[in-house]
């Protein structure tokens, strides 16, 4: 069997890609962005349902985040739920993502620019997710370029839907952000996100 995404599961793995991971703050006055009443109502209801696996959470946390951050920019971007992302098979750089944001609006298949790569987890630590994330991030690099759209950075997040770990890909430096952020301040993680995709040309 090729080997894939899931495979990628230690920084000796993410070595081997040519990739060199380093910590860093990725994010400063961060400006607080007010949650919808549509999102606080649907996760407000979200925790009346058993979240005890990775699709339960990325169904009621995280793609509902996700549809938010999506309203507000209408006009900037589409996000992809559970698609093939597969470019470099022999490298192991196939399989699924979780969530992948592209800044092509209204896409209904997977266009380049992508820009963000969101990986679901359960009953692991943040961390111990960032190689197979950002072997994804490379991914979505490489596609870029292979699409003649390559973009100067590329985001990556481990969320476990409570609690959130950003990254990001310039070349082939990975920069994992020193702090987590969490659903439970909503303003604070709705700002992040903004500054991410406003961080990108309109």
């Amino acid at each position: 069997m090729k080997k894939a995404y899931s495979y990628f599961k230690t920084s000796q793995d993410i070595k081997a890609l040519g990739i060199q991971m380093f910590a860093a703050n990725l994010f400063e006055n961060i400006p607080p962005v007010l949650p919808t009443a549509w999102l606080l109502e649907t996760l407000q209801i979200a925790q009346g349902i058993p979240a005890n696996s990775e699709k339960a959470k990325s169904e009621q946390i995280i793609s509902p985040i996700l549809t938010d951050i999506r309203l507000r920019n209408a006009d900037r971007l589409t996000f992809f739920s559970g698609w093939p992302l597969n470019v470099l098979p022999e490298k192991g750089l196939r399989g699924f993502c979780d969530f992948i944001i592209s800044k092509k609006h209204n896409a209904v298949l997977l266009e380049s620019p992508l820009l963000v790569v969101v990986e679901a987890k359960l009953n692991q630590d943040l961390p111990d997710a960032l190689p197979q994330c950002i072997a994804e991030m490379y991914a979505a690099q490489i596609f870029n370029e292979q699409n003649n759209e390559p973009q100067p950075q590329i985001y990556g997040v481990v969320t476990s839907g409570y609690d959130w770990l950003f990254a990001k890909l310039i070349d082939h430096h990975v920069y994992v952000d020193k702090s987590r952020y969490f659903t439970a301040n909503l303003p604070q993680l709705l700002g992040i996100w903004q500054l991410v995709l406003d961080s990108f040309e309109r």
